[in-house]
């Protein structure tokens, strides 16, 4: 008796992106939260959130996706201490898998050199 051949569909982008992002996603788009101390958060292009941007492409990186273009800012909410403040960014991604252009990806070195 013959096997029946199994055709594995391919899980469709935000699906993958989904599975991979643990603080969420939206669509395509990896979504990192940051929680700090502080009352004060700094303008949305200040270089308070350099860092975090930087680690937004890092772990998504790391997580098999490939970041396109520039980390968002998505906002800042207060936790329920009333002093914790959790921060939201996020960045537009192609699984590594299914990327048919990798040389696209936006790495921390092109951030940190201002490329896109």
């Amino acid at each position: 008796m013959a096997a029946a051949k199994k055709t594995a569909s391919k899980p469709a982008p935000e699906a993958e992106v989904a599975k991979r992002s643990t603080d969420g996603s939206d669509g395509t788009r990896h979504v990192k939260e940051f929680v700090v101390l502080g009352a004060t958060v700094g303008d949305e292009d200040g270089p308070d959130h350099a860092p975090n941007k930087l680690a937004v492409l890092q772990e998504a990186i790391q997580r098999g996706l490939h970041p396109r273009g520039d980390v968002t800012f998505d906002g800042v909410e207060t936790l329920h201490d009333g002093v914790s403040r959790l921060l939201r960014y996020s960045v537009e991604t192609v699984p590594a898998a299914m990327d048919s252009e990798p040389e696209k990806t936006t790495t921390p070195r092109d951030a940190i050199d201002g490329e896109d």
